[in-house]
């Protein structure tokens, strides 16, 4: 009998991992440690991690429920009825808007896992996403790890979104195929853009026509600098019913409440989509450890202030930045209209160079830490992407390293 030759680790491919390309938030990590073990003090501002502490009066839920012993024990797939039904109550509060707590909801450990897990149970190979151009990376990713292909529209002021969305289904009809899920993102990250009721309409409305489903990111709800709160699918001027036909929508709790490191989330929207991300979640997870979810259903329903707060902290942030990279002579920087990020292009001071080479430059020269815009799509390369995450005296300090910097490229 011929064995065959023995095979290790090495000897296999890893074709849906090697296929991903360096993740956007990573990429620069090496410079940055290079720079630090020289003794440089980075101002980062790459990667969007909140600065401030989850309220203690959230803290504090989270203690109380951690201490009741059958709180350690599994629970439901969905989530929490207590969370689930905090969510449906935080929509009909902001967006008047009535949902089944058992078909219409679901818990997730962060926006990231229920959308990647929505692609996988919704997408396979031969379907084809529409996607922002930039966008937050799992937009256009988890389509992919799914098997779909990816078809970009650009995410711009230039142009409104329902009808970049109309040309890129277009583009993708004209070839021959259909598309089954559009994704988009308002307020938008990594773009800062916020998208009016009206606008937001016809984006549905176009999506709608196409007959493929939707998936709207919604982390940034309390982010629109112009109004309280950004609007929301099931609240643009379409009937919520019709909406639900075909759409779902996410919010995490990680920015307006001071919570990323809690992993919490929840969809909402389309039944057939929920009860699908639901089955794909019994096999891969037994949900979120309940006292954060307890915690999380308290924050909905008591803390308000807390987002309110911190979409102000964010605005002033953003105008401090503004104000010190335009003093610093770096020219055509807008004022983002929401979110917690500047996009910026790139200034010719840096030659033409493209994004990962300019945030080389400023680890390296400037000491300041920024997320290079090609992390965030083919379109992203003439950008920088800065995270507010820093109060306005050390936003001003990483300005006037920059302003320098700047100054020896004249």
């Amino acid at each position: 009998m011929i064995m065959s030759a023995a095979v290790t680790a090495q000897d296999w491919t890893f074709t849906r991992a090697q296929s991903l390309p360096p993740y956007a938030f990573v990429v620069s990590d090496a410079v940055k440690a290079r720079v630090r073990e020289a003794g440089a003090d980075i101002i980062d501002l790459g990667l969007g991690n909140p600065d401030r502490p989850t309220p203690p009066e959230i803290v504090a839920q989270l203690h109380a429920a951690a201490d009741i012993a059958r709180n350690h024990r599994y629970h439901p797939g969905r989530g929490l009825l207590e969370l689930r039904a905090a969510a449906a109550a935080w929509y009909a509060r902001r967006y008047h808007v009535s949902l089944n707590v058992t078909s219409e909801v679901i818990i997730t450990m962060g926006a990231k896992e229920g959308m990647s897990h929505l692609c996988l149970a919704v997408l396979d190979r031969g379907d084809v996403a529409v996607v922002p151009d930039p966008c937050y990376p799992i937009h256009a990713y988890a389509p992919q790890i799914a098997g779909a292909t990816v078809e970009y529209y650009p995410a711009s002021l230039e142009i409104p979104p329902g009808k970049a969305i109309a040309e890129a289904i277009a583009r993708v009809e004209e070839r021959g195929q259909r598309v089954k899920l559009v994704i988009a993102n308002y307020p938008q990250n990594p773009t800062g853009q916020v998208i009016s009721r009206e606008a937001l309409a016809d984006l549905v409305q176009t999506v709608r026509r196409s007959g493929a489903m939707l998936l709207h990111d919604l982390a940034y709800a309390d982010f629109d600098f112009s109004r309280r709160y950004a609007p929301s699918i099931f609240d643009c001027g379409v009937a919520a019913d019709a909406v639900k036909a075909f759409a779902v929508e996410v919010f995490s709790m990680s920015k307006s409440y001071n919570m990323p490191g809690w992993r919490i989330a929840y969809m909402v929207g389309n039944e057939r989509m929920i009860a699908a991300l639901a089955h794909m979640k019994t096999y891969l997870d037994y949900g979120t450890f309940a006292p954060l979810q307890l915690a999380s259903a308290w924050a909905l329903e008591h803390g308000d202030r807390f987002a309110e707060e911190m979409r102000e902290l964010y605005k002033v942030r953003a105008h401090a930045l503004v104000e010190g990279l335009r003093a610093a002579g770096w020219k055509d920087v807008a004022e983002p209209s929401g979110s917690m990020f500047l996009w910026t292009k790139i200034p010719r001071a840096f030659a033409g160079k493209g994004s990962l080479e300019a945030t080389a430059e400023l680890i390296e020269s400037a000491h300041v830490a920024v997320a290079p815009g090609i992390g965030f799509g083919p379109g992203g390369d003439d950008y920088l992407r800065f995270a507010l995450i820093e109060d306005p005296p050390r936003l001003l300090e990483a300005c006037s390293r920059i302003g320098r910097f700047l100054k020896t490229r004249l």
